[in-house]
Formats: C-alpha cells, sequence, structure tokens
C-alpha cells in the first residue's frame, strides 16, 4: 500500500478551496489511521512470531519503532493493560516460569538484601 499521511501545503488565495483540501486531507489522515487500527495486530502478530530464540526477545529493533518484545512487554504493564496482565498473571505461577522466578527473586534479593532481611525480622515479632 503506497498512501502517505497527507501534508498541509499551506493557504492560497481561495479560502474556499483550502477549506475544502483541509477536509479532504483530515477524511484522508482519518482512513489511514482507521486502516493501521486494523492492520497492526496482525503486524504485530507477525513480528512476534520472528521471535523465537531467547536472543530475539531482546533484539532492538524486531518490531516499529525500533522496540523489542521485553519493551512492548513494560509498556503493556505499565499500562495496566488487563489482558496482558492477566496472561503475564497465568504464565509466572505456571511451571514453565519457575526459572523466571527464580531469577527475579535473587535479582531483587541482592539488590535490596537489607530492607528484605529486616523486614523479615519484623513479621517475625
Amino acid at each position: 500500500m503506497n498512501a502517505r499521511p497527507p501534508v498541509y501545503l499551506g493557504p492560497t488565495p481561495n479560502p474556499h478551496a483550502d477549506a475544502e483540501r483541509w477536509n479532504d486531507e483530515e477524511a484522508e489522515a482519518d482512513a489511514l489511521h482507521e486502516t493501521a487500527a486494523v492492520q497492526a495486530p496482525g503486524i504485530v502478530a507477525r513480528q512476534f512470531a520472528k521471535v523465537v530464540k531467547p536472543g530475539d526477545w531482546f533484539d532492538k529493533y524486531a518490531f516499529a519503532g525500533g522496540m523489542s518484545a521485553d519493551e512492548l512487554l513494560y509498556q503493556a504493564m505499565e499500562a495496566s493493560d488487563d489482558a496482558t496482565q492477566a496472561a503475564f498473571a497465568e504464565l509466572m505461577v505456571s511451571p514453565a516460569a519457575q526459572p523466571l522466578r527464580e531469577a527475579i527473586a535473587a535479582h531483587f534479593a541482592k539488590k535490596n538484601a537489607f530492607a528484605i532481611y529486616t523486614d523479615y525480622l519484623e513479621d517475625l515479632q
């Protein structure tokens, strides 16, 4: 598809023609956005299909805008996307996520050892 976003060329001596051209360009832009909204999920699904090896997960240019799969996950979680959070929660309680849970726990414990230990001691009292 060779559609490009319209470019407003500025006013001419004929304000009626300018208004008509503006309206036409706005309609074209709206149509382009509607098409994008329909096409984007399939495009992203095809891009995710190319993430097949662990290293692919962090490939900075796997997705539009020079993003990686981990950045897409981060953005969806940060935005509190219900579907993403529900699917992530299901995954995280599955046996397949055990190595990830252990890695997260080790990282958190290493970074916050004193706070974790003192909270634990307080809970014992």
